[in-house]
């Protein structure tokens, strides 16, 4: 077992610590009545053998002429009562003993229960903070379904192992010391034997138990890989039919499903051996506690009740060992799942922002950058000297082939990566002196691939809004980039639900939204990548007007395929192998015959 994972994780238990005192106590309190009970019971032979032997309360002298003290537990309180009624009050001594039992046990499972799911409620919540703060590269290397299976697969084997296994886990312990002590009150020698049971098991099933923590590990990291090429089988449903990869993608999913299977088979092999190790142990403890009860008793140093009760004991000392036997596959799941969780919570964050950030005095939509040099890592720069100026209300058009840096380029604007040089100033702020928040409400952004989430359309406009917009200021937002129209067909029209990705509608109709989005949001920048290349003729027409009266008097940053759209730009960048390569109106480039010339001339020849 990962010692520090399970650390970290009762680390989150300080905050309901008094909730867990409360419920390890009520544990123990419940426990003990329930190991308290056999010693009654052997009481009760005690008594039944008396009365059939007919001797006065069995009580015995032993070879050196002292008085049993196993007899005198009975001696005692019972002396002045008859034989059925000592029977009766014992009886009813137990079924107290057992309701007690029942009650404080069920008070502790309640109370971890809850303790449980507050604790994984705190971890859920710090798993959707830890996504917020994390740098884009951490999603760009892995796949949505691997994401996935940590926020729920492992999340909820750390819920089982905190809500069921902890509980289990605390009353086996209180269990097997109040059995050691009730032993250690009847015989020594009987409650050695017990003891030695201890060291026994651990050496059987320690060596299995560590071989089964590894095999769960790997079956923990197999089934996100499973659920991450799921998902991504899923979201690609229409090329994989296209392209007739089904039969591929089925076998290379049953290579990872029989791998999966594999590791899964060889943990619970692992897991299924503990059983049988222990109670092979406890089974020979058993026995030799019977023997060695045998010949005391034979001997007159024990009674027949306090044999009954060492056996019954024994035998209990067993279930601790059974209930961690039973739970080897669990544990060692939530301490994979755990490793997992926390990896991700260890993922490297964005640099944390300025307190107090800066505010720009006067938001006009000014941009500059300053030499900035970036590179994905730092051995290999992509940039490595950008430098241009965006005057407020500047149309900024950024061109170049694929993987010249124009995404890259927006992506340091908005600050989804860090600069490794250089300066990038917005209305005269470095962007790195702003909090995130500050620098991001003076830019909107409509890309090529649209996302709309599970709602109303109402909800989805208002989305982006940083203020409370009211409905006659959306719907005339949606009339600006012509989505009010077709809005007023849809059944429920702004109370439309969306479905999951916006399926229910058009691929132009969901441009057309998000543009709408954008306007409501009303920034002092515009960000725009290629946000007419998904719709028809008509709809990029009434889209086109549309993006007119959104740039008017604001600073835009088009990233352009079609270079048609941005003829009219005030300042064309032209970017190659990450860096800027020329720059100018399109009329200047055009006579300088350059790079933008011949790309620009390739997409009319």
């Amino acid at each position: 077992m990962n010692s520090k994972v399970l650390k970290r994780l009762f680390h989150y238990l300080k905050n309901y610590k008094g909730k867990f005192v409360i419920s390890v106590v009520a544990a123990l309190i419940g426990t003990l009545f329930t190991v308290i009970a056999p010693r009654l019971l052997g009481d009760v032979t005690t008594v039944l053998y008396a009365g059939i032997t007919d001797h006065v309360w069995f009580i015995e002298n032993l070879p050196d002429g002292t008085v049993n003290p196993a007899s005198v537990w009975v001696q005692g309180p019972f002396m002045a009562i008859g034989k059925v009624q000592a029977v009766i009050w014992l009886v009813i001594a137990l079924i107290v003993m057992y309701v007690l039992s029942f009650l404080f046990n069920s008070m502790a499972n309640r109370m971890m229960a809850r303790v449980a799911s507050c604790v994984v409620k705190d971890l859920r919540s710090d798993i959707d903070n830890k996504m917020h703060r994390m740098k884009l590269n951490y999603y760009d290397t892995r796949t949505n379904g691997e994401i996935l299976s940590v926020i729920t697969n492992d999340v909820d084997a750390i819920n089982t192992l905190l809500g069921k296994n902890l509980f289990q886990s605390i009353t086996a312990v209180i269990t097997l010391v109040g059995v050691l002590v009730m032993l250690l009150s009847i015989n020594g020698w009987l409650a050695l034997i017990a003891a030695l049971m201890i060291p026994g098991t651990l050496m059987m099933s320690g060596p299995v138990m560590k071989r089964g923590a590894k095999s769960f590990a790997a079956q923990q990291n197999l089934l996100g890989d499973v659920n991450g090429y799921v998902e991504e089988m899923f979201n690609g449903q229409n090329v994989v039919s296209s392209f007739n990869y089904q039969d591929k993608a089925i076998e290379q999913f049953e290579s990872l499903n029989e791998e999966l299977r594999g590791t899964a088979e060889k943990a619970e092999k692992y897991s299924g051996t503990i059983m049988p190790l222990t109670q092979m142990v406890n089974n020979i403890g058993y026995a030799l506690s019977g023997l060695v009860g045998c010949l005391l008793a034979l001997k007159g140093y024990m009674t027949v009740g306090n044999i009954q009760s060492a056996l019954q004991y024994t035998k209990t000392a067993q279930q601790p060992f059974s209930t961690f036997a039973q739970m080897s596959s669990q544990l060692s799941s939530a301490v994979a799942a755990g490793s997992r969780i926390f990896k991700l919570l260890d993922a490297e964050e964005e640099i944390p922002d300025p307190q107090p950030g800066k505010v720009p005095t006067l938001c006009d939509g000014a941009v500059e950058f300053r030499n900035v040099r970036f590179g994905y890592t730092p051995d290999r720069l992509l940039m490595t000297d950008v430098s241009f100026e965006a005057r407020p209300g500047q149309k900024i058009a950024i061109v170049g082939p694929t993987g010249a840096g124009k995404t890259t380029l927006i992506n340091l604007l908005m600050r989804f990566y860090e600069t490794d040089g250089g300066e990038i100033m917005v209305d005269g702020v470095n962007t790195k002196e702003m909090e995130r928040c500050e620098l991001r409400k003076h830019f909107g952004m409509v890309l090529q691939d649209t996302w709309l989430f599970e709602g109303t359309i109402r909800d989805n406009l208002k989305y982006s809004a940083v203020r409370e917009v009211s409905d006659e200021e959306m719907e005339a937002a949606a009339k600006s980039v012509s989505a009010d129209a077709f809005i007023h067909t849809m059944p429920g029209g702004y109370d439309m639900v969306l479905s999951k990705g916006a399926e229910n509608i058009s691929q132009g109709q969901r441009q057309l939204l998000t543009i709408a989005r954008a306007v409501i949001a009303d920034p002092e920048i515009m960000i725009l990548d290629e946000a007419t290349s998904n719709v028809d003729a008509y709809t990029e027409q009434a889209i086109q007007n549309a993006m007119a009266v959104l740039m008017k008097g604001r600073t835009s940053f088009v990233i352009a395929h079609r270079l048609s759209t941005i003829r009219d730009a005030n300042v064309i960048l032209y970017m190659e192998n990450g860096d800027i390569r020329e720059v100018g109106d399109h009329d200047t480039l055009m006579n300088r015959n350059g790079k933008y010339a011949a790309l620009y001339n390739s997409q009319f020849a």
